[in-house]
């Protein structure tokens, strides 16, 4: 039997999906599909409440896509006032790329942007996310932001043809103002998108380029890079702090309709192990493998570590 995990840290993230709409088609994203429930403002305001009443100071306002909520700003305006200290839009940056906007959510209290990135290239970005121009967008969004203070952190979606381009996508963004970078896996369980399965990078093609893209950074910069979805097993004993602990994180997450969880209960960030995973020494700390993997890859993907 395992050993009990520890106690979960005190709350200090809420994430809020006011909605799944987007403004791009990209491969394997279930916002793709036509998904209509919506956050109301009641809705918004007593998660952003409940939120503070239990310890969060820090708000990430996610999708679909934030900035088609015409209510957006006044989100960010109400999580300030109850007293977020960190008001993060995870965002692809569409509209962040007009100088007004990018002003008018600084003036609204947002502090910080997650961009969606998904390639080096605009020739990548844009095939992913199957819309035309998406990069050139990107990266005057990224200037804009870094001119106006904003904070400026990665969520790197990885598929099986972008993994080489990630060190030098790591490389590029960092140089343009990005401190974090956090390394998500593609799954192709949460999208009826056809083009999803072969896309799909597996556990032992994620942790190489995890190495790689740690190699290719200096050491000052590597506490920034983070690989979701990748056990403690398959990483290198120096980088075993690269892989994401979503209990540590902290995060409630609220979606449409007053569904709300804890980060390290949604079944994207594992919770399916192995026989072999019950001696491994990670055990206790690790969050597993969606079941998917498991499903395509089986046990002969993880390697169990001596206690």
């Amino acid at each position: 039997m395992p050993a009990p995990p520890p106690p979960l840290p005190p709350l200090r993230w809420v994430e809020l999906t006011p909605d799944f709409r987007c403004n791009q088609r990209c491969i394997g994203c279930f916002a793709v599909d036509d998904h209509g429930a919506s956050m109301t403002p009641a809705e918004l305001a007593q998660a952003l409440a409940q939120g503070r009443r239990d310890g969060a100071d820090a708000l990430w306002i996610g999708g679909g896509e934030p900035t088609l909520r015409r209510d957006l700003f006044s989100i960010a305006r109400e999580a300030r006032r109850v007293g977020y200290r960190t008001v993060r839009v995870q965002t692809n940056a569409m509209m962040f790329s007009y100088p007004e906007y990018t002003k008018r959510a600084v003036e609204a209290g947002v502090t910080e942007l997650a961009v969606a990135i998904k390639g080096a290239t605009a020739a990548t970005h844009d095939r992913l996310v199957r819309t035309q121009g998406a990069f050139a967008h990107l990266l005057e969004a990224v200037a804009l932001a870094r001119q106006a203070g904003l904070g400026l952190s990665g969520d790197v979606l990885c598929y099986r043809s972008n993994l080489h381009e990630l060190p030098q996508l790591v490389v590029d963004f960092r140089a343009r103002g990005l401190t974090e970078f956090r390394l998500w896996t593609l799954s192709a369980t949460v999208s009826s998108d056809a083009d999803a399965a072969a896309e799909v990078p597996s556990l032992e093609a994620m942790a190489a380029a995890l190495e790689a893209t740690l190699a290719a950074v200096p050491d000052e910069a590597r506490p920034g890079i983070v690989a979701l979805h990748l056990p403690r097993c398959l990483v290198p004993a120096p980088h075993r702090d690269h892989t994401f602990d979503a209990r540590a994180f902290a995060m409630r997450i609220v979606n449409p309709g007053g569904h709300a969880f804890r980060l390290e209960e949604s079944p994207m960030e594992g919770g399916h192990y192995g026989a072999s995973c019950a001696g491994c020494a990670a055990r206790v700390s690790c969050a597993g493998v969606r079941a998917e993997v498991l499903a395509r890859e089986g046990e002969r993907a993880l390697r169990p570590l001596d206690r």
